[in-house]
């Protein structure tokens, strides 16, 4: 050992270890202060939870999507879209978050009473997100114990993950679930005997193909891992990681494209669930009235445009979420020049963090950090939910940001000292934490509040569920359904779904599969009705949201839809 050691050394590699000055240990923390600390992060996790824990469920439509897949694997009817008209419609959506999803369907089948344990599975993966940050920042990272847990903490009582695991059934959790201990066990597996590191290597591996079938995004964290095992000269774990990555991520790709929907299933689904990835990327839809622009252009605009939003906005939601809370659809703020100019001063100080830590020594961090977000930078659009899974790493170099400004006044006048630094960053976190916190306790206090003060979230999700359970009451389940979000129509009320887009195009092709009705479930309010859905009967419509359901009659005299609405 000593021997690999030497050689590891003389090549550059990890034989010595970083220390971040300021950041790393002074004295180990009393065993008893530390327990209460981690119990007392425990208990504010749980409390958080439980606290905001509510009945809403695929109102993002790729929840509904999950949820139904989900059943349909528990159900023994595969991985299939069971809404649709026509059975063995295989959806493009990556099998893992599904998977698990059954797992709890399996044990509770009764939909919307197992709401609750499907969210179980976001709400699970958010603790053991906590305890795998702990150790990958104190154990690989070399921080002290507060500053880990602190990291920890921010992490998993940060606002948009609590809203994403228990207002929704979202996969973002899972998927940093998975690329943490992806990295955690890489690391691990670098430092380790060269027996132990081999197997490591491949756990690697398998970790990062679940992260890869539960979020395609999970590309990036393939590509920094490889070329981190490049960079550091490790060619066998390299070599074992991409066979495993190869073998489970590999075959499935090559599964889905070759039981890829066909056209005629794409046009009947009508919808991003059978869209494949290339199309999306692409941005390619052979319906629409113009061509899509050439690659190079389209990539060069996305790159520009999307850089910009994560400046302006995406990384102040990251660090400041309170302020932005960018996961929520309903309450998200659009360009706010005060919001804009935050997010853009935060961003110069996380990315001075990222040139630090990139300066002293170029870890697996600074890989996945890297390519993750090219990926989203090049990607069809920046969603806040793309760069969600970055959150413990952008709170790790806001910190070396803050410990880059601080060494520069003490360089100019002499203060603040080490000690006071390091109450200063501890401080910085401090009040992540305490921001986070009152942000939950609020939003659960207006969920307990009065009806016009609850949150937009809560109120469209009541309407748009009272309008689906009308549906299935009124409605003979013998007719399919257009709706806005199919998914959660077909989970409510075991009709046959398909989506609303193009309706003109497609109105003799829904006549042949038995749409007799359109629902128009939107999770926001929806404009009155334009000329082409006013020549159809409206059967229902809601009165605050005016959401709707349209008649357009039999078949065989139906009147033809003359416009896109």
């Amino acid at each position: 050992m000593a021997k690999r050691t030497a050689i590891r050394s003389k090549r550059g590699r990890r034989s010595v270890e970083p220390q971040i000055e300021v950041l790393s240990e002074e004295a180990p923390p009393r065993r008893r202060t530390l327990i209460a600390g981690v119990a007392g992060a425990l208990l504010l996790f749980i409390a958080t939870y439980l606290w905001r824990l509510d009945r809403v469920i695929g109102m993002f439509s790729d929840d509904a999507w999950y949820v139904l897949l989900a059943k349909s694997l528990a159900t023994g009817q595969g991985y299939s879209l069971i809404n649709s008209p026509s059975p063995g419609i295989m959806p493009i959506y990556p099998p893992a978050f599904p998977w698990l999803l059954s797992l709890a369907y399996r044990l509770s089948p009764d939909f919307p009473q197992n709401v609750w344990l499907l969210k179980s599975v976001s709400i699970a993966a958010m603790l053991v997100i906590g305890a795998t940050t702990y150790v990958y920042f104190k154990s690989e990272r070399k921080l002290s114990a507060w500053f880990a847990l602190g990291i920890a903490t921010a992490t998993a009582i940060n606002p948009a993950f609590v809203f994403l695991a228990t207002s929704s059934a979202m996969s973002e959790c899972v998927f940093t679930l998975g690329l943490l201990l992806t990295m955690l066990v890489v690391e691990r597996g670098a430092r380790a005997e060269k027996k132990w590191g081999y197997w490591l290597f491949a756990l690697g591996g398998a970790l990062a193909s679940f992260t890869f079938l539960t979020r395609a995004l999970g590309v990036g964290l393939i590509v920094a891992v490889a070329v981190y095992l490049l960079k550091e000269r490790l060619i066998r774990a390299l070599a074992i990681f991409v066979a495993v990555v190869a073998l489970l991520a590999g075959s499935w790709t090559l599964y889905a494209w070759k039981h890829a929907p066909t056209p005629a299933q794409q046009d009947e689904q009508n919808g991003y669930i059978v869209k494949s990835y290339t199309s999306q990327f692409a941005n390619d839809d052979p319906l629409a009235a113009k061509a899509p622009p050439s690659i190079p252009s389209e990539l060069m605009r996305r790159s520009f445009n999307n850089g910009a939003r994560m400046l302006e906005y995406n990384i102040g939601s990251l660090v400041a979420y309170p302020l932005f809370r960018a996961a929520e659809p309903l309450v998200a703020s659009g360009r706010n020049l005060q919001l804009a100019l935050l997010s853009f001063l935060l961003s110069l100080i996380v990315i001075a963090g990222f040139i630090a830590a990139w300066i002293e020594r170029v870890t697996l961090t600074e890989m996945v950090a890297l390519f993750s977000t090219l990926v989203v930078l090049v990607w069809t659009f920046a969603s806040f939910r793309f760069a969600l899974p970055l959150l413990p790493f952008a709170i790790f170099y806001l910190i070396l940001g803050l410990r880059a400004i601080c060494r520069l006044l003490q360089r100019l006048f002499g203060a603040p000292g080490p000690r006071a630094q390091r109450a200063a960053l501890l401080g910085a976190i401090a009040l992540t934490i305490a921001f986070n916190t009152y942000n939950n306790l609020a939003y659960g206090l207006s969920m307990r509040g009065p009806e016009a003060e609850r949150p937009a979230w809560l109120r469209a999700f009541d309407e748009g569920r009272e309008m689906i359970q009308w549906v299935g009451e009124h409605i003979p389940e013998q007719y399919a359904l257009a709706c806005y979000n199919p998914g959660l129509v077909h989970l409510y009320t075991g009709h046959k779904t398909v989506g609303t887009t193009y309706p003109a195009r497609r109105w003799e092709l829904w006549k042949r599969l038995g749409v007799r009705y359109a629902v128009l479930n939107s999770l926001r309010p929806l404009s009155d009705p334009n000329p082409a859905e006013k020549r159809y009967p409206i059967i229902y419509m809601s009165d605050r949201m005016k959401l709707r359901v349209l008649d357009f009659g039999e078949a065989a005299t139906r009147l033809q839809w003359v416009d896109n609405p």
